[in-house]
């Protein structure tokens, strides 16, 4: 059984972690300068992380990402919300007359958008994982649907690539890490073709105009069953033109999954078995 020793005026204190959750302080050795170390009681787990939390704030001051509560990375009441509510939606292709089957986990809204938005543009990268639960969820039930008629299917997971000029700002890829957060290891199988406008400045279709042509595929997408992933969906432009880059290059693209969708573009198509 493992211990975690910690020193409290002269004696030392055990905090020793039992298969029922529960760290029970006892005390062990020798008194120092008279003073002897009292009974400390029982903290469940969670109550034992609050603790560091509480005390690791004074040292390093933080607000939760989602609210802006103080002293805590994520509050209990935000990582809360953060449950996947799967949907599923086809993107249809109007120029290569495809579909592309698409599972969301989450509508974005608050907290989440403001979770997304320390995540991608503050450097919040410690959300990670707790995003990486619901999308999950969302890689999940593509890879099943992927599967359902072929078992045996051997998926490669892959991601838009990011821009030289955003990596260098940020210092990491949002999605590249909120998919190994999520437990896959993406494949590098598209690069950037030529540069596009900002789309976050543009209308629906102007963003469909503005992604034609931006992405090539690598030559080892070949044969490739490709799963495709992405942190927010806002029009479908991105993912159908990484979508039709990967058919282009030989590859059969047979789903995508997406953490967060804005629901003013979409209908509400939830599956009642989702």
């Amino acid at each position: 059984m493992a211990q975690r020793r910690y020193r409290c005026e002269g004696s030392v204190c055990s905090a020793i972690a039992h298969d029922t959750g529960v760290f029970h302080h006892l005390l062990i050795s020798r008194e120092t300068k008279g003073s002897r170390c009292h009974t400390l009681g029982m903290w469940t787990f969670v109550e034992f992380k609050e603790h560091c939390a509480d005390a690791l704030a004074l040292a390093l001051p933080i607000s939760c990402a989602g609210c802006g509560r103080p002293d805590r990375n994520l509050c209990h009441d935000c990582r809360a919300t953060l449950v996947a509510d799967l949907q599923y939606r086809e993107l249809f292709d109007a120029e290569s007359l495809t579909r592309l089957p698409l599972w969301f986990a989450m509508e974005l809204a608050t907290p989440l958008s403001g979770v997304l938005h320390h995540f991608k543009e503050q450097g919040r990268t410690s959300v990670a994982k707790a995003l990486a639960q619901p999308f999950m969820e969302a890689m999940k039930a593509s890879y099943r649907q992927a599967r359902a008629n072929e078992p045996e299917l051997e998926i490669t997971w892959a991601l838009p690539p990011s821009s030289r000029a955003s990596f260098r700002q940020r210092g990491y890829s949002p999605i590249a890490l909120l998919a190994t957060a999520a437990g896959v290891k993406p494949t590098t199988l598209l690069k950037i073709n030529r540069r596009r406008a900002d789309q976050s400045q543009l209308g629906r279709m102007e963003r469909f105009s503005n992604m034609r042509g931006v992405y090539a595929a690598h030559p080892r997408a070949q044969g490739k069953r490709v799963i495709l992933l992405d942190d927010v969906l806002t029009t479908g432009a991105t993912l159908l033109e990484c979508a039709r880059a990967l058919r282009a290059g030989g590859a059969d693209v047979v789903g995508a999954a997406v953490l967060a969708y804005t629901p003013k573009n979409f209908q509400d198509t939830r599956r009642e078995n989702a």
